[in-house]
């Protein structure tokens, strides 16, 4: 008796229905039909399926275009607040976003960080490509403008 129902769950085993289907590896079955008289030909491959699990698909890229700030190319230097008891504070315009940023000394906005602000201007040092270089933003005069 022990035998018998021991043959029993191996040849459901060996069938499969016995198991539920793995759900990260499931089988894609084709069924190929041949020519009269000849038997079917069964393709079988693995089909992988990513389970989110609340976590984020690592294919997409960490960083994003508004993560990485403006191009210093894109900026515009409208206002600056000099002197004060909390420090001077800039305020810059990207073009390309026409979003507005308010820095102070040692603040960054995309690859470009504040080293000085100056009553007329402000310093920057802007990293590009594993360089380092000094430009600085000058505010437009009226004057300048229209001249």
């Amino acid at each position: 008796m022990v035998n018998a129902a021991l043959i029993l769950v191996t040849a459901c085993a060996s069938l499969g229905l016995g198991a539920a289907p793995d759900p990260v590896a499931l089988q894609d079955t084709t069924r190929a039909t041949g020519q009269a008289g000849q038997s079917d030909v069964i393709y079988r491959r693995e089909k992988f399926v990513y389970p989110t699990d609340n976590r984020r698909d690592p294919f997409i890229s960490l960083l994003t275009l508004e993560d990485a700030g403006p191009q210093f190319e894109n900026l515009d230097l409208v206002g600056i607040i000099f002197g004060g008891s909390h420090g001077s504070v800039a305020t810059l315009i990207d073009r390309a976003t026409n979003k507005r940023f308010r820095l102070r000394r040692g603040d960054s906005a995309g690859n470009a960080r504040v080293v000085e602000i100056r009553p007329d201007a402000v310093v920057f040092q802007v990293s590009q490509f594993g360089v380092t270089r000094s430009e600085t933003l000058r505010i437009r005069r009226e004057e300048e403008e229209q001249g």
